[in-house]
């Protein structure tokens, strides 16, 4: 499905981006307004310190963490994360839970795709390429083990953090995209293992 989205996006803008640029007949551009709630998103309060994403990321981040340490279907999420056949014997509602979760990672994704566009006021269609590695990354990092059943936003936090800084810091020093790619392979090979180690 995400190879799919990804070449509807390219089909419907024509392979290329989406901008307020707008081309007349005689070659000339002229710019039309971004909608008012990409100007609320990509604005800043605090006297200026802290942007709108930031917060928009934070609410996110909050919610999610009150759905998976006290609600039901976060419970159910961990359950099923841990032993799926072991639920499902359970009584549990595994296959609605599965759903509503990647229900609720598409609209995450949407709204992080919406403040991206936004703050880059245009829309790309190759935007978001190797993201899913980041966020395997960060998860990994954050504690959450790839066989599922254990995890939580606190240190998804954390890692979130760790490998912001990281991607900040290699783009201050101009650290080519495949070296990029190479070091957050590698974090995650590293961070796995960790855990295995761990269980042993």
């Amino acid at each position: 499905m995400m190879v799919f989205a990804r070449g509807l996006a390219k089909t419907i803008s024509g392979g290329m981006k989406v901008s307020t640029a707008l081309k007349n007949p005689d070659g000339t551009y002229h710019y039309v307004d971004v909608p008012s709630l990409f100007r609320f998103i990509d604005s800043r309060i605090l006297g200026g310190n802290l942007s709108m994403v930031t917060v928009i990321f934070l609410i996110c981040a909050v919610l999610a963490w009150i759905i998976l340490s006290r609600h039901c279907w976060g419970r159910h999420l961990y359950a099923i994360g841990g032993n799926e056949e072991a639920a499902r014997l359970s009584g549990l509602p595994v296959k609605t839970s599965k759903v509503l979760a990647y229900a609720a990672s598409g609209l995450l994704a949407a709204v992080a795709g919406i403040c991206q566009a936004a703050q880059e006021q245009q829309g790309d269609p190759e935007a978001g390429i190797g993201y899913e590695l980041t966020a395997i990354a960060i998860v990994v990092i954050g504690g959450t083990t790839l066989n599922g059943g254990a995890g939580g936003i606190g240190l998804t936090l954390l890692g979130t953090l760790t490998i912001g800084y990281l991607e900040k810091i290699l783009s201050i020093n101009a650290v080519p995209e495949a070296s990029r790619l190479m070091l957050t392979g590698g974090i995650i090979v590293i961070a796995v293992l960790a855990q295995r180690m761990r269980k042993r």
